[in-house]
């Protein structure tokens, strides 16, 4: 008798998964070393500017 399933299966596609993971990883890790500049000067240039104080509601109504 001849079965649905074949009885030699094929190996399942690691190879092709842990390059696409690699590639993902590659990729996240690069973004995170072209942000970190930028985000250390935001924060630097946020940590030096005096906070500013709200309006009050006395000015808003003046408009």
């Amino acid at each position: 008798m001849n079965s649905a399933i074949p009885s030699r299966r094929r190996p399942k596609p690691r190879s092709f998964t842990r390059i696409v993971l690699l590639i993902s990883f590659i990729i996240l890790l690069s973004r995170m070393i072209f942000i970190l500049p930028a985000a250390f000067e935001h924060h630097q240039q946020k940590k030096a500017a005096p906070p500013f104080a709200p309006l009050s509601l006395t000015d808003r109504d003046s408009r």
